[in-house]
C-alpha cells in the first residue's frame, strides 16, 4: 500500500482535475467592480497613478485569465538591464472597447510609458515570456481573446532600440506555451490550433528571427477536438520533454494528445494524434470521468489518465465513483503507456482512494449522492447462479454532519473531519481477504483540495 507521503504530493494536483472540464480560465475578474482597483504603494502604485495620468481618467484595467501572471500590472526585467520593467492592461479609452496594454521603463527613478499599444480583444487570454531569438533578452507573447471560446490571436512584444515592436501571428491559438523540446538551451513557443473548415488541427513550434516569427516544425493533430482543456509542458518520461494536451470532443469526452520532439528524426511526434488513432485513442474519457493529465506521484512527469470502468459498471454512468482513473506516463521507445498508480474519485463528496493492486478485477465501487455514502465491493463473476453480482462490502465510507454523526454514526470510525463534515469509515468483514486495515484507508484516502 502507498504511504500518505506519497499521495498527499497530488492532493492539490487532483483539485485542478476536477475544475478543468472547461479550461483554466479565470472567471469575473474583468468586471467593472475591478474598474479602480485598490491604490498601491511603491512601484505598483507609482505605474498606476502614471496610467490614470496619461489616460486623464479612472482606468477599467484588465486581467489575463490563465497562465502564470495574473495582474492587470505586470513587472520583470525583459530589457536585460537587471531593473524591472513594467507592463498594464486596461481597457482602451479610445471607446472601442478594446484592450490597451501599456509597455513602461524607469528612467531616473522614476517610470515612463514608452509604448502602448491597443487590440481589439476585451479580454487578455495570457501573458507569457520567453526568449525566441537568442538575444538574452524575453520577449514578452500576449494572448488576445478568450482561448476557451476559442478565439484567441497572439503578438510577440519585442524591446529592440528602436523601442518595442509588435509582431503579430499570423492565425490564432487554441493553446500555447513556452518550451524547449527541439534545444534545451532555448526558448521556444508551442501553439496547438484548432480544426476548422478551412484548415486542420496543428501544433507548431514557433522561433522569432530578424523580426518575424518562424515555424521550426509542425506535426497534425486530433481533428475532432473542439476546446482545448489544458497543455501540460514538462517531462512525459525520463529524460524525454513534451506536450501533453488535453481537449475536448463534441460529445463532451476528453482525450489526451501526446505531443514531443524526436531528436533522432528530428521531427515533432503526435502519437495519438493521427487519424488512424482518433477513433481508438485509449485516453478517451466520458463527462463523469473528464479529469486533466498531471504529475500525479510527484516525480516531475507528466501522467495522464486511461480510464477504465470497473467491474459490474456501465460505461455511461454517471457514478464517478465507478471509474478506475489509471494516471499513465508516455513510454516514448515502446510507444505505449506506463501506469504509476490507480484512484477511484468521489468528486460529488470531495475525496480519492488509491486503489490497490490486489483488488485489480476483485473489487467494484458505487456511491449515493443522497446519503453521501460510498461502498466498496467484492465483485462476483458467479454468484452462484451464474450470474455476476455485488458481493459482500468490504470498505464503507460516509460523510456526517455532526448532528448525523451523533445519531447515525454508529458502527463507523472518525476518518477525518473537516469543515464541519465527518467523513468516517467502516470495514464490514476485517477478516475479508479483501478487506483493508484502518490504517491503509488512512493512508488511501486523501481530499480533493487543501484547506
Amino acid at each position: 500500500m502507498r504511504k500518505r507521503g506519497y499521495t498527499a504530493a497530488a492532493v492539490a494536483i487532483l483539485l485542478t482535475c476536477m475544475l478543468m472540464l472547461s479550461g483554466c480560465s479565470a472567471i469575473g475578474l474583468d468586471s467593472k467592480a475591478l474598474m479602480s482597483p485598490p491604490r498601491e504603494s511603491g512601484d505598483r502604485g507609482e505605474i498606476q497613478s502614471l496610467l490614470t495620468q496619461s489616460a486623464k481618467e479612472e482606468l477599467t484595467f484588465r486581467y489575463p485569465h490563465k497562465g502564470e501572471y495574473r495582474s492587470a500590472i505586470i513587472t520583470r526585467d525583459v530589457t536585460g538591464d537587471r531593473k524591472d520593467d513594467a507592463l498594464a492592461f486596461y481597457e482602451a479609452v479610445d471607446g472601442s472597447g478594446g484592450t490597451t496594454v501599456s509597455f513602461m521603463m524607469q528612467q531616473d527613478g522614476k517610470w515612463q510609458i514608452v509604448r502602448s499599444f491597443t487590440n481589439a480583444a476585451v479580454q487578455v487570454d495570457r501573458v507569457c515570456f520567453a526568449d525566441l531569438d537568442d538575444d538574452g533578452t524575453k520577449e514578452v507573447i500576449i494572448g488576445w481573446g478568450n482561448s476557451s471560446m476559442n478565439v484567441s490571436s497572439a503578438c510577440v512584444y519585442d524591446y529592440t532600440q528602436e523601442g518595442v515592436l509588435e509582431i503579430p501571428m499570423e492565425y490564432g491559438y487554441g493553446e500555447m506555451a513556452v518550451t524547449n523540446l527541439v534545444n534545451e538551451a532555448k526558448d521556444e513557443l508551442f501553439i496547438a490550433t484548432l480544426a476548422s473548415d478551412n484548415t486542420e488541427a496543428i501544433a507548431q513550434i514557433i522561433r522569432l528571427s530578424e523580426g518575424s516569427l518562424q515555424i521550426v516544425e509542425a506535426v497534425s493533430l486530433d481533428s475532432t477536438i473542439l476546446q482545448y482543456s489544458q497543455v501540460t509542458s514538462g517531462l512525459i518520461s525520463q529524460n524525454q520533454k513534451g506536450i501533453i494536451l488535453d481537449g475536448l470532443r463534441a460529445d463532451n469526452s476528453m482525450v489526451t494528445q501526446v505531443i514531443y520532439w524526436d531528436h533522432e528524426k528530428e521531427t515533432l511526434q503526435a502519437p495519438y494524434s493521427s487519424k488512424a488513432s482518433q477513433n481508438m485513442n485509449i485516453t478517451s474519457r466520458n463527462a463523469a470521468s473528464s479529469y486533466t493529465s498531471r504529475d500525479i506521484d510527484g516525480n516531475s512527469i507528466i501522467e495522464f489518465p486511461i480510464v477504465n470502468t470497473l467491474p459490474g459498471s456501465d460505461t455511461n454512468s454517471k457514478d464517478p465513483v465507478t471509474y478506475l482513473i489509471n494516471w499513465s506516463q508516455f513510454d516514448v521507445q515502446t510507444q505505449t503507456p506506463v501506469r504509476v498508480m490507480s484512484t477511484v474519485i468521489n468528486s460529488r463528496d470531495g475525496f480519492w482512494y488509491l486503489f490497490p493492486e490486489s483488488w485489480r478485477g476483485k473489487v467494484t465501487c458505487r456511491s449515493d449522492a443522497d446519503t453521501h455514502s460510498t461502498v466498496f465491493y467484492e465483485w462476483l463473476e458467479n454468484n452462484g447462479n451464474g450470474s455476476p453480482a455485488l458481493g459482500t462490502a468490504i470498505l464503507k465510507i460516509q460523510v456526517f454532519n455532526a448532528e448525523d454523526w451523533d445519531t447515525k454514526g454508529k458502527g463507523y470510525t472518525q476518518l477525518v473531519e473537516r469543515g464541519g463534515l465527518i467523513y468516517g469509515m467502516q470495514i464490514p468483514e476485517p477478516s475479508h481477504e479483501l478487506a483493508p486495515s484502518e490504517e491503509e484507508v488512512k493512508e488511501s484516502f486523501e481530499f480533493l483540495n487543501t484547506e
